[in-house]
């Protein structure tokens, strides 16, 4: 009777465990699929259309640096992009000072230090690598593991869009990227770096011109006699 009782319980359970199973597939089957932001899916598409296609930029910035261990500040400069991966930065206020890379190496030039830091691009943690995306360097939705709109922050231009990225598990350079863009024209008008420890950096563009044939030359960097040259691990 033990035998036989067990065999009728074992045999319930399996018709249980098989009600179930069906069950559950059937609601699989017939629950909706997630839904598409079919808004945001034409944005992202927009964006990386257009800076895919672009050759060379050249534009102006403010950049506002805020960090729970610095004193905020706020620089300003002209920022000029080439492909392949190349990008100059000359800031003019409060100090003189150039970032500049080639697409392979990351020169950081102090004139009144007479110093300049030596690193290479894939090694760099700079808050201005990823402006790379503006050459077509990047891509949204395979280089980030979550794209949405940044629905509580509001856009320094009227009438733009902004969208924020979370990168995906095992980058730990930053935490999200925000971006502002003309819904018109695509063209990204603020950018602003949230970086793991709490530092952000907000850079807004402006005059920003588009494809004028930048010679590749002005990426090249030669040190000025008398400047010590730091091979580094990191950008500061």
């Amino acid at each position: 009777m033990w035998l036989k009782s067990r065999s009728r319980g074992a045999s319930n359970l399996s018709l249980m465990v098989l009600i179930a199973l069906r069950c559950g597939c059937e609601m699989a089957a017939s629950s909706p699929a997630p839904s598409v932001d079919k808004d945001l899916e034409a944005a992202l598409e927009g964006l990386q259309k257009k800076y895919s296609r672009v050759r060379d930029l050249k534009m102006e910035f403010i950049q506002s640096y805020n960090s729970p261990r610095r004193a905020a500040k706020t620089e300003t400069g002209t920022l000029v992009l080439k492909r392949p991966g190349m990008m100059r930065w000359e800031y003019k206020t409060p100090i003189e000072k150039l970032f500049v890379s080639n697409g392979k190496t990351v020169f950081f030039y102090l004139p009144q230090e007479k110093q300049v830091q030596k690193t290479k691009v894939k090694e760099s943690r700079d808050q201005r690598i990823p402006f790379l995306f503006l050459l077509g360097k990047g891509n949204l939705k395979r280089d980030f593991s979550k794209v949405e709109w940044a629905s509580d922050e509001k856009p320094f231009f009227q009438g733009n869009r902004v969208i924020v990225a979370y990168p995906k598990k095992g980058i730990d350079e930053f935490a999200r990227i925000l971006m502002e863009f003309s819904p018109q024209t695509f063209q990204l008008q603020r950018v602003k770096v949230y970086d793991v420890d709490g530092t952000t950096s907000e850079f807004v563009f402006t005059n920003i011109q588009q494809d004028l044939g930048t010679a590749g030359a002005i990426f090249d960097f030669k040190a000025p006699p008398g400047t010590e040259v730091i091979e580094s691990h990191e950008a500061q």
